[in-house]
């Protein structure tokens, strides 16, 4: 696996109120939204995290600890902004057999550990599969959780809803409105990780392996491109890290080579 560089300093300028990239047209929410002038998040004063441990009931409890974590440090942040907080409701399973309802009522199961968030009920649920159970190290957990909660935020700052509403007119258009919708969360968890990073006890070598396990998610060439490729990925992840500030993670008036 390749790297990623930590503390890069090269930013995209921020844009000016109401400026958009395409295919974004007519949508404040996105491109001018509250959460971008609110401030760095500041830093987590949670309780240190608890070992993953090897067992089904250890992973769980840690689990628990990241995201309550994650709602001790997001809620008041967004209260204080003047934004809406509403604490995610979790879900979690790890018997062979336990299936997850996604958004459609659809049931699915993951030969490997996941995270999914379904915006329209605010739920969080994790399949822990024994991927995470036998990992040597925590940070795959972390990455999962917090990219995820990226899109809990976006959800109740109305990112989601204009996400929601903006126009194609093609599977082109749709398809880098989800990547800047996405790339945005990756942001979010960057920013997440800079405040939580210290106090839940992470060393902070351990920021190159979470930028490298975003990298690795990157579209696959000649597949659907709907995440954005890895070193985009990578890019959104540090800059939010880089500045620990919402303010960084509007991919919506990002150059089209941003968000590819």
């Amino acid at each position: 696996m390749i790297t990623v560089a930590v503390g890069m300093s090269v930013l995209l300028s921020p844009g000016t109120a109401g400026a958009s990239a395409y295919p974004v047209e007519d949508a404040p929410d996105l491109t001018n939204n509250s959460l971008y002038v609110s401030g760095k998040l500041p830093a987590a004063k949670c309780a240190k995290k608890p070992a993953k441990g090897k067992t089904s009931a250890s992973v769980k409890r840690h689990i628990n600890a990241v995201i309550s974590c994650l709602n001790d440090t997001w809620a008041p942040y967004l209260k204080g902004a003047n934004l809406s907080f509403v604490p995610p409701r979790v879900t979690l399973t790890s018997k062979a057999g336990e299936a997850t309802f996604w958004c459609s009522g659809e049931k699915k199961q993951t030969a490997r550990s996941a995270a999914f968030y379904c915006g329209s009920h605010a739920n969080f649920t994790v399949q822990i599969r024994p991927d995470w159970i036998k990992a040597s190290d925590d940070v795959q957990i972390f990455a999962e959780l917090s990219a995820e909660y990226g899109e809990h935020v976006m959800n109740m700052v109305d990112i989601t809803e204009g996400y929601n509403a903006l126009h194609a007119d093609d599977g082109k258009e749709i398809s880098e409105q989800l990547r800047r919708y996405n790339l945005q969360a990756q942001c979010l968890n960057g920013v997440s990780a800079k405040s939580l990073w210290p106090a839940l006890g992470y060393p902070a070598k351990d920021i190159k392996r979470l930028l490298t396990l975003v990298k690795a998610d990157g579209d696959v060439k000649g597949k659907t491109s709907w995440l954005g490729k890895g070193s985009n990925l990578a890019y959104w992840a540090n800059r939010g890290h880089s500045t620990g500030n919402p303010k960084s993670c509007n991919t919506w008036t990002a150059p089209s080579s941003k968000v590819a």
